[in-house]
């Protein structure tokens, strides 16, 4: 039976940045990076603490660069490595699990359509943990897939530069083989997402396998909106978070309000970051629900 599918309502896609400025959606994420963050930092925050709150220099230090303090913390620091290297695989792996639960949040928030309250939305992060845990884990094969096509890229990069005869036709085959890594990525991660938005078009999907077959479908049928989508919303957010980024480098955390005005940089860089994840899930959701055919439901090859 003939199915046809709508079009993408780009004035959906286009309000996804909006819809994303949900403050309690947001505050929530917020905190829980906190808890990765702070298992990361405090080990570093501690070991300098033994370090330079006790020098006579330690005000001066922290208004300006010193390169020979910079060398010598670095060298005392080096002595317990291990330490910090453990701290941060735990803080990793503490960040990748939470991941699925915010994921779960955002998924929820943008089935109901509307702003959902903290008890609301930490209930639909516990509700969809194990979909999304298991979503996380059927996105390794596209990591995987992409990594070893540009692996394959890379090294025949080299083997072409080996016989180049310029320097610069060497750094030319290097650079394509990087910027083919790029884009592949970048498939497989619009890819993966797709299919974490699949969890708001259809809320009967319960199976992590076939989201990530509808994601591939996604792409395979809307590459130009999957595609525009995931950049565009992606650059933004990340355009946003450098600039506080940035003006977290520049500001000298010396003093009771030198220090919150540090801090409140830090904490918007996490928000934009945050904003930028749960905006194009968003958007991805406003491209997937063309892929709906009108009689209703997805059409069969999905």
């Amino acid at each position: 039976m003939m199915t046809s599918t709508r079009r993408t309502d780009v004035g959906a896609v286009l309000r996804a940045p909006v819809v994303a400025l949900q403050w309690r959606l947001l505050l929530l994420w917020l905190l829980f990076l906190l808890l990765p963050t702070a298992a990361a930092a405090l080990p570093f925050w501690r070991a300098l603490a033994d370090l330079l709150d006790h020098s006579v220099h330690a005000a001066p230090w922290a208004r300006r660069f010193d390169g020979l303090m910079f060398g010598d913390m670095i060298t005392a620091l080096d002595q317990a490595s291990a330490w910090f290297h453990g701290s941060l695989v735990l803080a990793v792996a503490f960040a990748l699990l939470l991941g699925p639960f915010l994921t779960g949040m955002t998924v929820a928030t943008g089935r109901a359509g509307r702003a959902l309250g903290f008890g609301q939305l930490m209930q639909s992060g516990v509700i969809e943990y194990g979909r999304m845990f298991r979503l996380m884990l059927w996105s390794l094969l596209p990591y995987a897939v992409a990594i070893g096509l540009g692996a394959m890229a890379i090294g025949a990069a080299h083997k072409s530069a080996d016989h180049a005869v310029l320097q610069s036709a060497a750094d030319r085959y290097q650079h394509t083989a990087l910027w083919v890594l790029a884009v592949l990525f970048v498939l497989a991660h619009a890819m993966v997402d797709s299919a974490r938005a699949a969890f708001i078009v259809d809320p009967g999907l319960r199976s992590a396998t076939r989201a990530l077959g509808r994601g591939f479908m996604q792409l395979l049928r809307r590459p130009l909106g999957t595609l525009l989508s995931y950049v565009i919303v992606g650059a933004i957010g990340s355009a946003v978070a450098l600039a506080f980024g940035v003006a977290r480098l520049q500001t000298t955390a010396v003093g009771l309000g030198g220090f919150l005005l540090a801090l409140l940089f830090t904490e918007l860089a996490v928000l934009a970051v945050g904003w930028m994840r749960v905006a194009r899930l968003f958007a991805l959701a406003a491209v997937g629900r063309s892929l709906v055919s009108r009689r209703g439901g997805f059409t069969p090859a999905l």
